[in-house]
């Protein structure tokens, strides 16, 4: 129980920076929950060693996933050590008895700690990447990797430094917009003096309505000659202006953009 009082504890206190910082959120965490299963029946005595597979991939797959977000190299970094040192020893963590032997708890060889992920082991070949490390307080001991250093560093950075993708960044409350024009900000027109007159009606047509715009965007001179309320007449320069346009813009926003660019002669 002592384990998962740490565990609630680190937590509660990522919740809390969490809340501060709004980080990037992890995508496919349900990977991550697969992952941990059977961690978490190692803790509670449950041992099968295949889960351990799962585990590894799906840990491996939630990484690969989310690689661009801060901290979650190092948390992959972390997690790849300690797997490498689990999966010497059957999918438990090995842990060495002289070790524990300092610090006043006296096992043999083999035997897998109740409460913990660990066994004990005279040595290891890999001992350098096992729990060698002990924290000691008046309250709890732990003994740690190096890999969970690693874990708790990334999770860190991920929590302090990440930052959310531009589509997950949500509009202030009180923003009012159109369902397609959510997304992007649309350049704001004012007709004047233009040397392409059919091109700037059609660019403030389009600027006023985002239906129209999407049309264009995907099929320009259809949408341009088949206005219900305005039909713009587009001669042969026109024409071959807005299908270079389109060839060039990916968004409506850049649509629009280019667009404007052309009528003001830029």
């Amino acid at each position: 129980m002592t384990l998962f009082a740490v565990y609630l504890f680190c937590a509660l206190v990522g919740a809390i920076i969490a809340l501060w910082r709004a980080p990037a959120w992890p995508r496919y965490n349900l990977l991550l929950a697969i992952a941990a299963v059977p961690q978490i029946g190692h803790v509670l005595g449950i041992r099968i060693s295949e889960m351990f597979i799962v585990s590894v991939v799906a840990m491996l797959l939630w990484c690969v996933c989310n690689y661009r977000i801060a901290g979650v190299p190092v948390v992959a970094g972390g997690a790849a050590l300690n797997m490498l040192a689990m999966a010497w020893h059957g999918g438990a963590m090995p842990v060495r008895a002289d070790i524990l032997a300092d610090l006043g708890y006296h096992f043999d060889a083999g035997v897998l700690l109740e409460g913990s992920k660990d066994v004990v082991v005279h040595g290891s070949p890999l001992w350098l990447l096992s729990d060698w490390l002990p924290l000691t307080t008046d309250f709890v001991t732990l003994i740690i990797s190096p890999g969970d250093l690693l874990i708790v560093g990334g999770v860190l950075v991920w929590l302090l430094f990440s930052r959310p993708f531009e589509s997950e960044r949500k509009p202030p409350m009180l923003a009012f917009c159109t369902p397609a024009a959510s997304a992007e900000k649309r350049p704001r027109l004012v007709q004047g003096h233009s040397a392409r007159p059919a091109l700037t009606r059609l660019a403030l047509l389009a600027a006023a309505d985002p239906a129209l715009a999407e049309r264009l965007l995907h099929d320009p001179l259809d949408a341009a000659d088949a206005h219900p309320h305005y039909h713009v007449t587009l001669d042969a320069h026109d024409r071959a202006t807005l299908a270079a346009i389109c060839a060039r813009a990916r968004t409506v926003g850049e649509f629009l953009g280019e667009l404007a660019a052309e009528v003001d002669g830029t």
